[in-house]
């Protein structure tokens, strides 16, 4: 399948993009974050997939926010020779067009088009290599699984390894296993369909025998168990006898507990009511002492706080005072700061005046060598561009000028040269020649020299005209390469690969200093930097000079006293500080002594209303009761309390003698009991008329003959079991041996993938370059020289690199039956050191097949020869 051209209206964020995509090499998509790089490829495969009319989330949210609008995806791409044009319109519209711009055929629409392009995919085009050679950004970068799925890598591989495709056709294979599917399960290996049915049928024959046995044995089992119930119903009476005298003896026992206990509560009421007479006697004589304790502490406080008042009274005054001269300093300073502030306003606009003047001269010189700086780079690049060779394009012809020299020198020492000198004639084959004019040549084949009776056979080298065919192709290898590069010789590509590495030094030269230039700015900065300097100069010198009131009073700003205004400023403003700090210093001393003053008064007076209110309290209290009558009452309720716990006591006493004869717990144990043995007795009662009906019920009814039926099912249920496991078993052995040849066929892929890999891997690491793969063609470890590290070890650069090397590697095995191989966003993990050589990797696909590179950095595939650049505006749309 080959990409032509795409184009996306209205899709998320990109409002038009149109892309022109050539049939061979490398085309990069470059555009910043956000301006619809991904979407180009998340486009494609909505075409592909999904009908216009399909109501699906992920076409729903392709829908532009805020814009009532069709969402458009059109391609053009060709499969199998057959060029198409594929238009959908989702959401609004819902459209869909197929026509055929190099072909007769007749244009399709709606669901016509999208089947016949499913179709066309489904037959022609290889859907798990589409998927397996595309690096999404949204996606982890994986292994490709190349020895599963992916049927063109699996044919261009068999080639490669010179097989016959065992696994191409799976016919065989297909029916096994359907074969063996219809007894054993696919995954476990367990009994389905008819050996399941008969499984199931030998079971239940099983079972249906094992109950016909059961039920014979049945009436033995009912006599028994009459038996053991009537005996057990026996027991059961007597135990029920003895429990029951044994619960009266304990009832009349408790009811005299019941006595004593109603007797212990009503002494405790006493207890109780005696507690409350002596607590509330006892609140009485705390709540007076409480009262003489307040008036006392009030008193106190009252003569404390009264003394404090007149002691900050006395403070305040001379607090004021100072409060009044600080603030008198403070005006006085103020007026001569702003004085000065004017006077050093006017000397900083004159400074910055003549700063500005002195920036854009400075700005001025810099735009001049950057500007020839600028110029010298152009020239520069200019001629490294006409004179640069791709990369290892030298290294090739130096491969291939020493293949010629190898296979020169291979000619000449496979075939021998023979010389004949001498009198008389000779025969060589079947020509007679005469000796004395002499005779050389070179043999290539078997020849005969008969000379008399004597004869000789020469016979050349086996592989003479192999080698000589290898000294063509050698040859004819190094012209090709030399005319691909414009070279006449190996010296000349190597003077001008000297020359385009000085040149790109030179390049990187001009670049730094126009960066150390730049400092971190652009041209733009430093032009916008340059116009804003400019105009405010012209301001400066447009503006009219402002007019200064200098005073007039000695020793003060502007009256010539100080030669420094910004000194002189700065010497007012300490002084302001200073005074300022003074004011609030003694407006604060001020304001904390009134404060102190009011809320000692404040305090004062409470103290004296407390006071009062505790000595009238404590008079009315005294009023109601004295204090020798609430001593009387104390000692009254103490008495009578102490008499009631005694009585309270000696009641507790009786009735733990009471409980220590007839506990309650065993009475509860004891009806606990007669109620178990009564239930038991009437289940053992039930139990032996249940069992006696059954004895009396079941009888013979032929059981006898339904042994011998079951038992004969049974015998023709393994005999049908045991032929269908023959043939699942022979049909699981062949289905095995079959997977097992085509794993084998498949490890045989591995030489010529491996090949394809290391030869890559090599333009990155160098010859030391190796991997180690498994049998599912994934790499499991990596070498560079004597040091091998897992793949899973590996770094997150390593990993990408591998993934982006085998994903091209695939692309040059399948070749012209490929896909397009897209890579959204690699090349992120990789140093720069190893961007080139991975350029160059991304490069050798491009004879063959499409890689679409999508990025926001062009600089990260700089090293990719002969690639096309497509640029997307930041907004997603193109240019109208």
């Amino acid at each position: 399948m080959i990409l032509h051209r795409l184009r996306v209206e209205d899709f998320r964020g990109v409002t038009r993009e149109e892309v022109q995509v050539p049939p061979r090499g490398v085309f990069v998509i470059e555009g910043p974050n956000e301006s619809g790089k991904t979407s180009l490829m998340d486009a494609l495969e909505m075409l592909l997939e999904h009908k216009a009319s399909s109501g699906r989330a992920e076409i729903k949210a392709a829908s532009p926010v805020g814009r009532d609008v069709p969402v458009v995806v059109e391609a053009e791409f060709t499969v199998d020779r057959e060029r198409m044009r594929y238009r959908k319109e989702f959401v609004r519209g819902k459209r869909t067009s197929l026509k055929f711009p190099e072909s007769a055929k007749v244009a399709l629409t709606g669901d016509d088009a999208h089947d016949y392009v499913r179709d066309v995919l489904d037959r022609r085009v290889d859907r798990s290599l589409w998927r397996a050679l595309r690096i999404a950004q949204d996606e982890p970068i994986g292994q490709v699984e190349a020895g599963k799925g992916m049927e063109s890598l699996r044919r261009a591989l068999d080639t490669a390894a010179g097989g016959a495709d065992p696994t191409g056709d799976d016919t065989l294979l297909t029916r096994v296993a359907e074969e063996r599917h219809r007894y054993l399960t696919a995954r476990r290996g367990e009994p389905t369909g008819d050996l399941a049915r008969s499984e199931t049928r030998l079971a239940d024959a099983r079972t249906a025998l094992s109950e016909a046995r059961g039920r014979l044995a049945e009436l033995d089992a009912a006599v028994a168990e009459h038996a053991h119930h009537l005996a057990a119903h026996s027991s059961r009476r007597s135990s029920l006898e003895a429990v029951e005298a044994e619960v009266a003896r304990l009832e009349e026992s408790g009811r005299s507990v019941d006595r004593l206990r109603e007797a212990v509560r009503a002494a405790e009421g006493e207890v109780d009511r005696a507690a409350v007479a002596h607590d509330a006697a006892t609140r009485l004589q705390r709540e007076r002492a409480s009262l003489i304790a307040l008036r006392g502490e009030a008193m106190t406080r009252e003569s404390e706080l009264r003394d404090a008042t007149e002691a900050a009274a006395r403070r305040l005054e001379p607090a004021e005072n100072r409060a009044g001269e600080a603030r008198a300093a403070l005006e006085a300073a103020e007026d001569r700061v702003t004085r000065a502030r004017r006077l050093a306003d006017a000397d900083r606009d004159a400074r910055d005046q003549a700063r500005r003047r002195a920036d854009l001269s400075g700005l001025d010189s810099l735009l001049e060598t950057l500007g020839s700086v600028g110029r010298e780079l152009a020239a520069t690049e200019a001629e490294l561009a006409a004179i640069d060779l791709p990369g290892g394009t030298v290294d090739r012809i130096r491969a291939a000028e020493a293949s010629l020299r190898e296979a020169v020198v291979r000619s000449a020492a496979s075939a021998p040269t023979v010389t004949v000198a001498g009198e008389g004639t000779a025969r060589i084959g079947e020509e007679t020649i005469d000796a004395s004019v002499g005779w050389e040549r070179e043999i290539v084949e078997d020849t005969v020299f008969r000379v008399g009776t004597v004869s000789l056979t020469v016979v050349p080298a086996g592989d003479t005209d192999a080698v000589r065919r290898a000294e063509t192709t050698a040859r004819a290898r190094l012209e090709e390469l030399l005319l691909e590069c414009g070279c006449e010789s190996l010296a000349e590509a190597e003077t001008r690969e000297r020359r385009a590495e000085g040149l790109r030094a030179d390049i990187a030269a001009h670049r730094r200093r126009r960066a150390d230039l730049l400092n971190g700015d652009t041209s733009e900065d430093l032009a916008r930097r340059r116009e804003a300097l400019a105009a405010a100069v012209a301001s400066d010198e447009d503006a009219p000079a402002d007019s200064i009131d200098n005073p007039t009073v000695a020793g003060e700003p502007g009256d010539g006293g100080s030669p420094d205004p910004i000194a002189e400023a700065a010497t007012a403003e300490e002084e302001l500080s200073r005074c300022r700090a003074e004011d609030r210093s003694a407006a604060a001393e001020a304001q904390t002594l009134r404060t102190d003053l009011a809320t000692r008064g404040a305090l004062a007076a409470e103290a004296a209303e407390r006071l009062r209110e505790s000595e009238e309290a404590l008079s009315a209290a005294r009023t109601i009761t004295s204090d020798d009558e609430l001593d009387a009452d104390m000692d009254r309720t103490r008495r009578e309390l102490d008499a009631r716990r005694e009585a309270a006591r000696e009641a507790r006493a009786r009735l733990d003698e009471a409980l220590a004869d007839a506990p309650p717990e065993l009475l509860d144990n004891a009806r606990a009991s007669l109620a178990a043995l009564v239930a038991e007795e009437r289940e053992s009662a039930s139990a032996v008329a249940t069992a006696l009906g059954r004895v009396n019920a079941i009888s013979d009814q032929g059981r006898l003959g339904d042994v011998a039926v079951a038992e004969r099912e049974v015998e023709a249920a393994e005999r049908e079991n045991a032929a269908l496991w023959r043939r699942a078993r022979a049909a699981d052995l062949l289905h095995r041996t079959l997977e097992q040849r085509r794993s084998e066929a498949l490890r045989s892929y591995q030489e010529p993938f491996h090949r394809a890999v290391v030869e890559l891997g090599r333009l990155v690491y160098g010859r030391d370059f190796d991997v180690r793969l498994g049998e599912d063609l994934t790499i499991l470890s990596r070498r560079i020289g004597d040091v091998s590290v897992d793949y899973e070890s590996l770094s997150g650069g390593a990993r990408e690199q591998l993934a982006v090397i085998v994903r091209i590697a695939c692309a040059r095995l399948v070749g012209d039956n490929g896909v397009p191989v897209f890579l959204d966003d690699t090349m992120g993990y990789t140093d720069p050191s190893r961007r080139l050589t991975m350029g160059a990797v991304i490069a050798a696909a491009a004879s063959t097949s499409q890689v679409i590179v999508l990025t926001c950095d062009r600089s990260r595939f700089a090293g990719v020869g002969g690639a096309r650049t497509h640029v997307m505006r930041a907004t997603g749309s193109a240019p109208e």
